[in-house]
């Protein structure tokens, strides 16, 4: 995940242009075909959420 955190306990998520997300997002998908269908931006704050992907 794209965060900012001063102190491991709290973090905010980091904002990134859309039109850097969809060229991440295109290049994931294309390079690994059959493999990857989808790509997703989390921008749940911590806390609630947690820094890994659950």
């Amino acid at each position: 995940r794209a965060v900012r955190s001063m102190d491991g306990m709290s973090a905010r998520y980091s904002e990134i242009p859309h039109s850097i997300l969809q060229k991440i997002s295109t290049r994931i998908t294309n390079t690994v075909k059959g493999a990857v269908n989808r790509v997703v931006y989390d921008i749940t704050h911590k806390p609630p959420g947690t820094i890994e992907w659950e």
